[in-house]
């Protein structure tokens, strides 16, 4: 039979020997295509999204070593990401009727749609002090939404990057600098001053090899550090306190392969 794919919780208190303590397992008609899962955390729940057409799971680890599966939003099929801010609010990109969907989470068992927006295909996001950052993959532009209302987002404003494969962004703590990262031959990260939403301007680039690409990038909370995930050239940390002028500060390689979306 096909390999069954899942998400896998794993006791990591003794990091010289773990141990799974539970598995939350693909429906009967996932196959070998859908790989993709994308879990979040929120008080004492997780969230799953997937490719696969099956919602988003919801897995109570209230007893952390034994997860089980409470919930299913069922109000779409398959997703790309889901992401939760800090107010316990999660947003679903990727899934089909609309291009983001919002969910409530004050009672984390069962999700309670609360607002959708429609504008472009968005393949990662941030959302931060009522803002969200929007990569829109396919049209190169990143965009900012207020969703201090989340019942209506609106639209900010949208900036053309110049080039396609806008795939994941984070924004500075300030919120005066927003990074972007492209996956596409020769992507990699740029740095945009969006201090004046009317005039966005790129203020520096981080290449690691012209023929590879990057993949994701967070901000580590409280600090000036990007740390960045490519697919052959590591998990990269920049210090971004001047952004002008990003350092590499740390490398670890993943991998000895060598294709453009290998590791």
């Amino acid at each position: 039979g096909l390999f069954k794919h899942a998400a896998i919780f794993v006791d990591i208190t003794n990091p010289d020997s773990l141990f799974e303590v539970g598995r939350i397992s693909a429906d009967e008609k996932d196959d070998y295509r859908n790989t993709w899962r994308d879990l979040k955390y929120w008080n004492r729940h997780v969230y799953i999204g997937t490719e696969a057409e099956e919602g988003i799971k919801v897995v109570s680890v209230d007893d952390p070593d034994n997860p089980v599966m409470v919930y299913t939003i069922t109000d779409f099929t398959n997703s790309h990401n889901i992401h939760i801010d800090s107010d316990g609010f999660l947003y679903v990109i990727g899934a089909a009727d609309h291009d983001v969907w919002i969910y409530d989470l004050s009672t984390p068992m069962i999700p309670e749609l609360v607002g959708t927006w429609n504008g472009d295909y968005f393949h990662d996001i941030e959302v931060y002090n009522n803002k969200l950052y929007g990569a829109a993959i396919y049209s190169g532009k990143f965009y900012i939404l207020d969703v201090s209302d989340k019942t209506n987002p609106i639209t900010i404003h949208s900036h053309n990057s110049g080039s396609y494969g806008m795939h994941d962004c984070a924004v500075t703590y300030d919120e005066q600098f927003l990074i972007t990262a492209e996956e596409m031959m020769g992507g990699h990260i740029k740095i945009w001053d969006i201090s004046d939403y009317n005039n966005i301007n790129m203020v520096s680039e981080y290449i690691t090899h012209p023929d590879h690409s990057v993949h994701n990038v967070y901000i580590r909370p409280e600090t000036n550090l990007a740390i960045i995930s490519y697919y052959v050239d590591g998990t990269r940390i920049l210090d971004i306190s001047n952004p002008e002028n990003p350092v590499e500060v740390g490398y670890f390689d993943t991998t000895d392969l060598t294709g453009l979306y290998d590791g």
